[in-house]
């Protein structure tokens, strides 16, 4: 403990920057600084340590090779008792397992996060080198349950999204259909996702492809770079929709593109909560998605849902929603109080501070 406020070790063996590291990035920044010190412990080449190191959190590069790295896990066994570690709380499988079993033999509580839906290689690491787990969703929780895993220390924490920056009344906002040339009276579709598989930006084409005849207005927008870039650069090509579809890249400033849609679609087929949904309906855009994994949670009446690969689904709910302005002004209204309610990072931030102070015997 450091002047009376507790010491919190975030861990995070992956490199990239997507919703699980910007979350741990907000976990960080947002602790009360009056009781908690934030640490960070990555990779050399860490994008979420790039992030710390520029807010000025306090920031631990050290390879950590594998699961079973004997250098890594001596490392941060030095670590945390050089800084006095009152928690340790790891977000992905490598970390957790050194971060884990150090915390372990030392006696310092250890948190794990369940950032994904994906299925988990075994239960040791949750039952064994775990005192808490939270999950980003219900549905995490549940699946983690179902594999053996105590729902006594699994709590449902979502990820919370900052209301300031996803204001639809914000002012300085960029015109992001002036800049990516946009027709007038086109009716924008957007998705802001990983070009992963999983995140089935094909359905969404095809589904395109049959709705193009009907509306020449539709214009599609995908944002987000990854692994399947080229092959849906492809199927675009094969399906002809060249004049209706624009690849972006990676947007940072998601605001003002969300500002620019008509309608936010996310045909996953596995989603553990889908912040981006959360991000779209707090700017008051009417949203689209498949009925899995924690999406309903995100959405419930506030957004349409289809089953997963359901092409046909998806086309007639994009059809209702061009053909029905009162259905969409509806659904903007509905999203916006939805995400406000329940989705707000402050309540994230406190609600993990809450059980930090509890797992350590600390007054809440």
């Amino acid at each position: 403990m450091d002047n009376d406020r507790l010491t919190v070790l975030h861990t995070e063996a992956s490199l990239g920057f997507g919703g699980q590291e910007r979350r741990i990035l907000r976990e960080l920044e947002g602790l009360d600084p009056g009781r908690f010190r934030g640490l960070l412990v990555c990779q050399p080449d860490s994008k979420l340590g790039a992030a710390t190191e520029e807010r000025k959190i306090p920031t631990i590069r050290l390879k950590m090779r594998s699961a079973y790295d004997p250098l890594a896990f001596a490392q941060i066994l030095r670590l945390l008792r050089r800084e006095r570690v009152d928690i340790v709380h790891a977000h992905s499988s490598r970390d957790a397992w050194l971060a884990g079993a150090a915390g372990k033999l030392l006696g310092i509580p250890v948190f794990r996060t369940r950032h994904l839906l994906t299925r988990i290689g075994g239960r040791y690491v949750y039952t064994h080198l775990t005192d808490r787990v939270i999950t980003v969703s219900e549905d995490v929780r549940r699946y983690l349950i179902s594999r053996g895993v105590s729902g006594d220390k699994i709590t449902s924490v979502p990820t919370g999204i900052n209301f300031k920056r996803f204001n639809p009344a914000r002012t300085d906002l960029e015109d992001m259909r002036a800049r990516f040339k946009v027709p007038r009276g086109s009716f924008v579709i957007g998705i802001i996702a990983v070009l992963r598989k999983a995140k089935g930006h094909r359905y969404l084409l095809q589904a395109l492809k049959i709705l193009a005849p009907e509306f020449p207005q539709l214009k599609l927008l995908i944002a987000g770079t990854g692994p399947q870039e080229q092959n849906i650069r492809t199927l675009i090509k094969e399906l002809g929709l060249e004049e209706q579809v624009r690849m972006l890249g990676h947007i940072e400033d998601v605001p003002s593109l969300l500002r620019a849609l008509d309608v936010f679609v996310l045909p996953a087929q596995e989603e553990a909560l889908g912040t981006a949904l959360i991000e779209a309906t707090a700017m008051g855009v009417p949203a689209i998605a498949t009925k899995i994994g924690g999406i309903p949670e995100v959405l419930g009446d506030a957004g349409l849902l289809f089953a997963s690969e359901d092409i046909d689904a998806l086309v007639n709910h994009l059809r209702i929603l061009m053909r029905s302005p009162e259905l969409a002004a509806r659904m903007r209204e509905q999203g916006k109080a939805r995400a406000r309610e329940l989705y707000d990072e402050n309540l994230m931030i406190r609600r993990t501070e809450e059980l930090y102070r509890k797992a350590v015997g600390a007054d809440t």
